[in-house]
């Protein structure tokens, strides 16, 4: 892939949304809702308002609206991803409310009992201002008391990641197809993962249309983690390896964070 292409890159997550759910065809999606699920019921039994950051095509909020007992709002930056969200709840009854959002900039003059982002989300703010500031925006959209839930990836698993999908291929049954290539930097500790995706050839055309769309993801150690939330006023309640209940450690590829806002503020 040249340069070039490189330069004119589509924005993430758009062009890349109709291929989302065939790229994710392999996630449990189930144990995430009930891991969520379950971590709001240990911590949180009473929560009822969940925002969701970074919900791509639904299917966490989607999943957990089926338990009964939640009202969900699910946001995500991308308006090709939440459009896609939106289609899946078609014709059928769901107490979700999908909204395109940033989730470092956003003003909803509402709180929550839960906020969660998840599948490494967070490990696309590559700078400690952003993070610091997803953390302070997460708190003033918690009651007091509230969690804030969220995984990240680390270096780890980035340099695990860039073997396995050092080049990889797929289709969609729309017609389209894509390549990855997947490198990591141990030097700046910044996953890259560039998609060629083509399109079927139109009427007229001699080739294909083709797109490219490069997603850059910063992987974060454990301690690294700590000491940025250390400089927020939420509690680490848990630091749990990927997900589940066993505490994160050393040699852990995704660590979840279950964090506690202040009980008054």
């Amino acid at each position: 892939m040249s340069d070039q292409d490189r330069e004119h890159a589509a924005p993430e997550y758009t062009l890349l949304a109709p291929l989302y759910d065939t790229l994710m065809h392999d996630v449990d999606y189930e144990l995430w809702a009930d891991f969520i699920d379950g971590i709001i019921q240990d911590y949180c039994p009473d929560a009822s308002d969940l925002l969701e950051l970074a919900c791509g095509t639904g299917s966490v909020a989607l999943l957990l609206d089926e338990l009964e007992c939640y009202r969900i709002l699910a946001t995500d930056q991308s308006s090709e991803m939440v459009s896609k969200a939106r289609a899946k709840r078609t014709g059928m009854e769901y107490d979700i409310t999908f909204q395109q959002m940033d989730a470092t900039r956003f003003d909803l003059n509402k709180r929550f009992d839960v906020i969660y982002m998840l599948f490494d989300s967070i490990n696309y703010l590559k700078k400690r201002e952003d993070i610091l500031k997803l953390h302070s925006e997460a708190q003033k959209h918690l009651n007091p008391g509230g969690l804030f839930i969220y995984d990240f990836t680390t270096p780890k698993h980035s340099r695990e990641a860039a073997t396995a999908l050092k080049f990889t291929s797929g289709s969609i049954p729309e017609g389209a197809s894509f390549t990855r290539h997947s490198t990591y930097d141990a030097a700046t500790s910044i996953h890259t993962n560039c998609f060629e995706i083509r399109f079927p050839r139109k009427v007229g055309q001699k080739t294909p249309e083709c797109h490219v769309e490069v997603h850059h993801q910063k992987a974060y150690t454990l301690r690294q983690m700590r000491t940025l939330t250390e400089e927020t006023d939420f509690q680490i309640l848990e630091a749990l390896d990927g997900f589940t209940t066993g505490a994160a450690g050393a040699n852990s590829l995704r660590i979840t964070f279950v964090l506690q806002c202040p009980k008054t503020q």
